[in-house]
Parts: C-alpha cells; sequence; structure tokens
C-alpha cells in the first residue's frame, strides 16, 4: 500500500503543466515637478510683512522658471501686485514681471495691457521707472507687432507728460 501511495505521489508532481504568459503591461513613471506657481501663491499667501513677501519674492526669483508656468505665475504675482501697499514689494514684483516676460516661449503680450492699467494707477516713481522697463522687456520681445509698438510709444508718451 505505501508503494501505491509513493507512486501516486511521484505521478502527480511529474506532470507538467504550461500556462500562457499574460502580457505584462509596463507602467510607466512620469516624474512631475511642484507647480511654481504654486509654491509662489502658498509663499506670498504665508507672509505676514512686507519684508516677508520681499524675502520670498527674492528667493522666487533665483530659481529658473519654465516657460509652460510662466503664465500662472504672472498671474500671482498681478494678483498679489493689487493688494500690495509696500513700494519696495511692488518693484519687486515689477521687476519679475519684466524678467519672466523675457523667458524663451512666452508671448508677453498678455502682460502688457495689465503693466499699463497699473503703470497709469502707480504714485511710487521707482515702481513707474521699472514698470516702464517691463513694457520696454515687453516691446522688444515682440518688434514685429506694429500695434503693441505704438501703444507703448504713447504710454510712454502719456507717463511723460503726467
Amino acid at each position: 500500500m505505501a508503494a501505491h501511495l509513493k507512486k501516486r505521489v511521484y505521478e502527480e508532481f511529474t506532470k507538467v503543466v504550461q500556462q500562457q504568459q499574460e502580457e505584462i503591461t509596463t507602467k510607466k513613471l512620469r516624474l512631475t515637478k511642484p507647480s511654481k506657481s504654486a509654491a509662489l501663491h502658498i509663499d506670498l499667501c504665508k507672509a505676514t510683512s512686507p519684508a516677508d513677501a520681499l524675502q520670498y519674492l527674492l528667493q522666487f526669483a533665483r530659481k529658473p522658471v519654465e516657460a509652460e508656468s510662466v503664465e500662472g505665475v504672472v498671474r500671482i504675482l498681478l494678483e498679489h501686485y493689487y493688494k500690495e501697499n509696500d513700494p519696495s514689494v511692488r518693484l519687486k514684483i515689477a521687476s519679475l514681471l519684466g524678467l519672466l516676460s523675457k523667458t524663451a516661449g512666452f508671448s508677453p503680450d498678455c502682460i502688457m495691457d495689465d503693466a499699463i492699467n497699473i503703470l497709469q494707477n502707480e504714485k511710487s516713481h521707482q515702481v513707474l521707472a521699472q514698470l516702464l522697463d517691463t513694457l520696454l522687456a515687453i516691446g522688444t520681445k515682440l518688434p514685429e507687432n506694429q500695434a503693441i509698438q505704438m501703444r507703448l510709444v504713447d504710454v510712454a508718451c502719456k507717463v511723460r507728460a503726467a
């Protein structure tokens, strides 16, 4: 009886079963970086004083910005500009707008209307000068667009006359 059981055990384990291999789909990992605009917005919201906001803006200015996230960053900077009372922070925001308008792959004509509106309401001479520099950067980035060039010249003449 023991020999029969032993023989039966060997028979069961010596059978070869082939399984069809299923196609294993490979999953691709995509590394994403946190958005610069979201990080800037969080930092500016955390700022409790103009000095803090200025520090966050200075830290942000040291980091490169990708062309696809420039528009979001510009919107956040403009949003904060309208809320800000301190001229030094407004000056830095105007400076950053000028730098961002020079970013390769970004069309700065969307900044122009906001920069002109800000320019007409600004009282600080330093901020006015920086906004004019920003408009100059926009104009040099879009030399082929005559309508924009004429509008920028008109704005500059109005600022000079005022």
